[in-house]
């Protein structure tokens, strides 16, 4: 019996995920006791002895998003095995996020230092932070501890590179229809399209792999060269979690694998959406 067009449909998302699978780190988080070593979210950050904390123009300290103890991660290809990778954001209504691509770092920051001072104490890291108010307005309500489990994936459909692939083998097994999008197909094969009831099942905290949104991707063909996703916060809405993105969204960090691998992490895009 030939296939029908669902099967098909279903058939092509399924060669795309199989094709297109790459290592990741997944991420669970718990509200274990935490130190400025620790990889987590929110909290105290690590500074170095010396080092000033991430400001925005009007001089504010940054809040900690998270930080990664990269030793964590160890076998995760082309991402950092040792120092400490942090996210900073604003305590405003968009979180420090542009929105625009590029992302000037200037209401939030990427850092990354390359080696862990172990001498330092968490003390007088407070003392440089005991100006700072509680945050208002974070996603991250509480300082939760990260745990790591290196995995596997394919591409997400949410991801901008998911809908060419899908057309290209749509449009060589029916050349006579036009279509120069996903949603110029049939309503009906949407859910064999996208399968979300499927893809996104668990919690999408993780570093590599693909990404995952609640309304598209920001980037583009012409935006390209952030091929890589470097971090990425999902909401959390565990009372012992307290992570939300605005009306239980997600927050992304993309660079370019080759700025990763030389460990430049000043050219990162930062987006967050929400439902």
């Amino acid at each position: 019996m030939a296939e029908s067009r669902n099967e098909i449909a279903a058939r092509f998302r399924e060669e795309i995920v199989n094709s297109t699978v790459i290592p990741c780190a997944n991420i669970s988080l718990s509200a274990e006791p935490c130190g400025i070593f620790d990889s987590k979210v929110g909290g105290l950050p690590y500074l170095p002895k010396g080092a000033k904390p991430p400001v925005n123009p009007k001089g504010k300290k940054l809040y900690l998003l998270a930080q990664i103890n990269c030793e964590d991660i160890d076998g995760l290809p082309d991402f950092p095995h040792t120092g400490m990778l942090q996210f900073f954001i604003s305590d405003d209504d968009l979180y420090g996020c542009p929105f625009t691509v590029p992302s000037p770092q200037k209401d939030w920051r990427a850092v990354y230092y390359h080696e862990i001072d172990r001498s330092v104490d968490a003390s007088a890291i407070a003392a440089i932070y005991a100006d700072q108010p509680k945050a208002e307005l974070s996603p991250v309500d509480k300082e939760s501890k990260m745990t790591f489990e290196l995995s596997q994936e394919g591409l997400t459909t949410g991801d901008y590179r998911y809908e060419q692939l899908f057309l290209k083998r749509w449009k060589g097994t029916f050349p006579e229809e036009k279509a120069d999008n996903i949603f110029d197909l049939d309503t009906d094969l949407y859910d064999e399209i996208f399968d979300e009831a499927n893809e996104v099942t668990e919690l999408c905290i993780k570093m590599g792999g693909y990404p995952y949104f609640t309304q598209f991707d920001p980037r583009s063909e012409e935006t390209s060269q952030y091929d890589t996703l470097l971090f990425q916060l999902d909401t959390d809405m565990r009372k012992e979690i307290g992570v939300m993105w605005g009306d239980a969204g997600v927050g992304n960090f993309f660079i370019n694998r080759e700025n990763l691998k030389k460990l430049d992490f000043s050219d990162v895009l930062y987006n967050w959406d929400c439902g």
